[in-house]
């Protein structure tokens, strides 16, 4: 009896949705990582920044960090001796991948990096 109502409850509850996690850029896969070369990140677009001291002296540690995109990146350029045209609303590719933002030079760190906000 308590086998049949079981049944019966799961055949009229509606599907379960199965919620799919957002696929992770592969740019982004062992940011932090410590490292010694560039080939040791994981990614080809990272790199291996070396940390320094307020002075310039390098500290002896070194991590993988993703350069930001520059800012011309995506843009299409016009072609030589034709007029500008003006757009009232132009879009700018982001420099980072979506839960990053652009982090600029200074304080020991010689490119601008991608942090997580």
């Amino acid at each position: 009896m308590h086998a049949l109502l079981a049944l019966l409850l799961l055949a009229a509850a509606p599907e379960a949705r199965v919620t799919k996690k957002p696929a992770r850029d592969p740019r982004t896969v062992g940011l932090g990582r410590s490292c010694k070369r560039n080939s040791e990140c994981k990614h080809g677009a990272q790199r291996c920044i070396q940390q320094s001291d307020a002075k310039g002296k390098p500290i002896g540690r070194a991590f993988c960090v993703l350069p930001c995109a520059s800012f011309e990146s995506g843009l299409s350029r016009p072609a030589p001796g034709t007029p500008a045209k003006s757009k009232k609303k132009s879009t700018v590719p982001p420099r980072c991948p979506d839960p990053f933002q652009c982090r600029s030079a200074g304080a020991g760190v010689p490119i601008d990096i991608c942090v997580r906000q």
